[in-house]
């Protein structure tokens, strides 16, 4: 694929793209909002809102496919932050910028908007379908206006010092490494560093354990592939129940782990509550079947006067969660 040019004001670009401590971070809800929005507004299998470092295009929010990042030089999203123009490919099979790209048989349409962070072109909101497609003015004004609202969100700071710096810590192309791939949340060294850092730094530090209940049956029934659907979806219907603040992790299989620095027990109590109501009260669906699941939740505070090392903390958050299954599962345990 011929690489696109690169901007003669590249440098003051990516220094806001440092500024908006933006790459290398999980997916956050307030972003999911958006495209999610996208994707059922313009009806496409698929949307997204890139980060575009000096060599990654971050995928910040996914909706329709898997990934983390990709090569900037590989990406539509490249081409895009060029100018302040929305970026249209209507058949990435015949387009010249792009038609050998590894991308080209899967995202067949493109159209992406440049999304700003002070005044640079530091990502994109995008769509995309594996069909061509054309779009209307309308459809061009409506996408803009999106990508203005992703805009908003960048000016707020709302992750956690400790979860910024974590993500700061990598190289550029290493730090997929802190991430899990098919949840997009912190995995699981990620999300025990946060808790110990959270530990330092805050009055009281929460810890929820949350484990999918007879998450075995889901695999024996429908399949790997659904039970990997239902981690995405219980994934992501977490963190749309927490605070921007609070730290979401997966622990391993099908058990998360949330950080809740300046929590009372009685706070996390509620937010596991409501991550179970969220969790148990929709089906998920999956290739026209519905799968419906429910979890059970242990949580531990530590506070500043009485800290636990980290490993203590959970080990406590474990033995909640293993009354609440022992109680019948699909409830919360302090």
């Amino acid at each position: 694929m011929p690489s696109a040019p690169v901007s003669p004001y590249e440098a003051s670009r990516l220094a806001a793209v440092r500024k908006a401590r933006l790459l290398g971070t999980p997916a956050e809800e307030r972003f999911d909002k958006i495209t999610r929005l996208a994707r059922q507004m313009f009806r496409v299998p698929m949307a997204c809102l890139d980060i575009v470092g000096e060599k990654l295009a971050w995928l910040k929010s996914v909706q329709g496919f898997d990934g983390l990042e990709g090569l900037r030089k590989d990406s539509y999203c490249h081409h895009t932050v060029l100018n302040e123009d929305i970026c249209l490919i209507h058949d990435a099979r015949v387009d010249a910028r792009v038609w050998d790209s590894t991308f080209a048989d899967n995202w067949v349409f493109y159209a992406g908007a440049p999304v700003h962070f002070e005044g640079e072109r530091i990502g994109v909101l995008c769509i995309g379908d594996n069909i061509p497609r054309e779009f209307t003015p309308e459809q061009l004004s409506a996408l803009q206006d999106l990508a203005e609202l992703a805009e908003r969100e960048f000016q707020v700071i709302a992750l956690s010092a400790a979860q910024i710096a974590l993500a700061a810590s990598n190289e550029e192309l290493e730090m997929k490494a802190r991430i899990d791939f098919l949840t997009h949340v912190w995995n699981r060294g990620a999300i025990l560093e946060l808790a110990a850092a959270e530990q330092t730094s805050a009055a009281a530090t929460s810890v929820l354990m949350l484990d999918v209940d007879r998450f075995k049956e889901v695999n024996d029934t429908f399949g790997h592939q659904a039970g990997d659907e239902v981690l995405r979806v219980v994934a992501s219907r977490i963190r749309a129940c927490v605070r921007h603040q609070d730290a979401v992790g997966r622990y391993g299989g099908e058990e998360f782990m949330v950080v809740l620095p300046r929590a009372s027990i009685e706070t996390t109590f509620q937010v596991g509550e409501r991550i179970c109501r969220a969790i148990s009260t929709a089906s998920i669906p999956f290739e026209e079947r519905l799968i419906s699941v429910t979890c059970s939740i242990g949580c531990a505070v530590s506070s500043a006067t009485s800290p636990d090392e980290v490993n203590a903390l959970v080990a406590r958050a474990d033995r909640a969660l293993y009354k609440a299954k022992s109680f019948g599962r699909n409830r919360v345990e302090a």
